[in-house]
């Protein structure tokens, strides 16, 4: 019973989950991982990255970033689109700033990467000094604008940035800024200029469950909640709590595969172009005597310039509700590129 049979040369699992509404769901996950060849062509990973029951982060996750989400979430109404890595000086030389592009189909995005820089006193006010030179640096959330600031004595003025606690530059009073490093990573239409500017902190990587604006969508957790409706999920549950990428990095449809990708200074080898793999998989599952047909929606693709690969999750759920225990097994198999 709940067996599942992989077909694939990509890893696999599977789980029994309740949608928001209380319905048995039998989920398949299928996690493909390719890399990038030097013609620009993609080729089956020799080590498959592995189904993740749970989310992965940096390091504590009190104080660090996501790294990567679970695999097993029953739905997500789009694709996410995750991108982990380094911007790099063009040519191999040093640089004070540059913009970083990932562009995939439609989707463009560009960010200013800039050396590291602290808040130094003005005679107007705190100033930024100038970017130091930098060959190579880390676009990650921790050098995101964010942050906590715990200096003052007294613990209940202690505030952080609830929509990226792990960054930098974040600051309650004039006094605490000052000496403190600003952030590297910086959307250009919204560069920083003031220690009061709170610009979206900026990035290309997943954001944690429990930050904003994800955790706001998780919904209202109450008496009422408690009354009418545990364990279920409340009411006001937005499905789109299970994306994880930023909301500019959300498509409107899921992709399919197949789609351009261009990737500008994220790489030291120079600009990285390919197209997404587009992989045709057919699921079969025994259930309630009764063979189901049914197929996945691409939900993840997790671009690793520093490699080169890439990370592509397809996902299937099938209701299975009042029949779960009737459901005998899985079959995942991979027909080839379409």
């Amino acid at each position: 019973m709940w067996v599942l049979e992989n077909d694939t040369p990509f890893a696999a699992e599977r789980t029994l989950v309740c949608d928001r509404n209380g319905a048995d769901l039998w989920l398949v996950a299928v996690k493909g991982t390719f890399i990038i060849a030097g013609d620009h062509s993609l080729r089956l990973a020799q080590r498959q990255e592995e189904i993740l029951l749970a989310p992965k982060y940096r390091g504590d996750p009190s104080v660090s970033s996501l790294l990567y989400e679970s695999d097993l979430d029953y739905t997500k109404p789009t694709t996410d689109i995750i991108l982990h890595g380094h911007a790099y000086a063009p040519s191999g030389k040093v640089s004070r700033q540059i913009d970083v592009t990932m562009k995939i189909g439609h989707m463009t995005k560009t960010l200013r990467v800039l050396g590291d820089r602290v808040w130094d006193k003005g005679l107007a006010g705190p100033q930024l000094s100038d970017p130091e030179l930098f060959k190579k640096m880390p676009i990650t959330y921790e050098r995101a604008f964010g942050g906590v600031d715990l200096i003052a004595d007294d613990s209940n003025t202690h505030r952080w940035e609830p929509r990226n606690p792990v960054g930098r530059g974040f600051a309650t009073t004039v006094q605490h800024i000052i000496g403190q490093p600003a952030a590297n990573v910086e959307d250009p239409n919204f560069l920083i200029s003031s220690w009061k500017d709170r610009p979206r902190p900026a990035g290309f990587g997943p954001i944690a469950r429990h930050w904003s604006p994800r955790v706001e969508l998780a919904g209202t957790y109450n008496e009422r909640w408690e009354r009418e409706r545990l364990p279920l999920l409340p009411e006001d549950f937005n499905e789109h709590f299970f994306q994880c990428a930023p909301q500019d990095q959300q498509r409107s449809n899921h992709l399919t595969g197949g789609e351009p990708v261009e990737l500008l200074n994220l790489s030291p080898e120079g600009p990285l172009h390919f197209n997404l793999p587009r992989i045709e998989l057919s699921f079969t599952t025994l259930l309630g005597g009764t063979t189901v047909e049914h197929g996945a929606k691409l939900h993840t693709v997790i671009l690793e310039p520093d490699v080169p690969r890439v990370i592509v999750v397809w996902h299937t759920a099938l209701r299975c509700h009042g029949k779960k225990l009737s459901l005998l097994w899985s079959r995942v198999e991979e027909r080839g590129m379409i």
